[in-house]
């Protein structure tokens, strides 16, 4: 499966790399005129970019439309490869066969349609999670600004972390977390933490709707069983870290 497309489902399923820029107050020059002080100090937030991909109903239910365009675009490709099998089979089972090289000739065919199929299919794919990563991308910038002009802050950063108990206690995540590139915040007070903020206006800027015109409820799609499988923490507290943003 093609990078931005598998990007976009482990999204929703894993927690990935650990990272977020810190704040550091430098010391004067020896010697020198003491450093001015700021007019306001600054106040700065943070919220779980991993956290809030798993609880964003609508990066749900767009990976949840991708994958079913996915099995769909998977059916020619599927038939080709069960002729192709066939054929194997048929060879396998009788080397003399009478059909030999009509069937051999037909699996070399079959051979470069399969080819040509998969990759349209993996470029139609990955066209599809680029444009949804962009418009994801869009839909909590806007949800991010204007909860930090609400609430004045001054930076807001954004770090994947673990959101359930068994990826914080997961050895891999806190290796990936002794060695970030860069700094990576082992502590953060609740009050800081707007993750529960963002997911809930999102949810209410951006619900999603059906083919139907009306709301889905992404907890009752049926996942695919050939999709990774996200599994989702406990919600984060509503309202902590910071106003909630009115919906537009």
């Amino acid at each position: 499966m093609n990078r931005t497309f598998t990007y976009l489902s482990a999204a929703l399923g894993i927690a990935g790399v650990v990272y977020v820029t810190g704040l550091s107050h430098a010391q004067p020059p020896a010697g020198g005129a003491p450093a001015a002080a700021p007019a306001t100090r600054p106040t700065v937030a943070v919220f779980n970019m991993a956290g809030v991909m798993r609880d964003f109903g609508q990066a749900k239910y767009q990976v949840h439309l991708l994958n079913q365009r996915k099995n769909e675009m998977s059916k020619a490709l599927l038939a080709l490869r069960a002729e192709y099998l066939g054929h194997q089979k048929d060879l396998a089972t009788n080397p003399n066969h009478p059909e030999k090289d009509t069937k051999q000739q037909r699996m070399l065919a079959l051979t470069r349609s399969i080819e040509d199929e998969d990759r349209k299919i993996n470029k139609m794919l990955n066209d599809d999670a680029s444009k949804i990563i962009s418009d994801l991308y869009d839909k909590i910038k806007t949800v991010v600004d204007k909860t930090a002009e609400m609430n004045g802050y001054h930076v807001v950063f954004a770090y994947p972390d673990a959101v359930t108990p068994e990826e914080q206690n997961s050895a891999y995540i806190k290796e990936l977390k002794l060695k970030p590139p860069a700094a990576q915040p082992f502590f953060v007070a609740p009050h800081a933490d707007i993750t529960g903020v963002v997911v809930k206006t999102l949810n209410a800027w951006y619900q999603p709707i059906g083919a139907d015109g009306k709301p889905v409820d992404v907890s009752k799609l049926v996942a695919d069983p050939g999709a990774p499988a996200p599994t989702t923490g406990a919600p984060p507290a509503p309202g902590a870290g910071g106003l909630p943003v009115s919906p537009k």
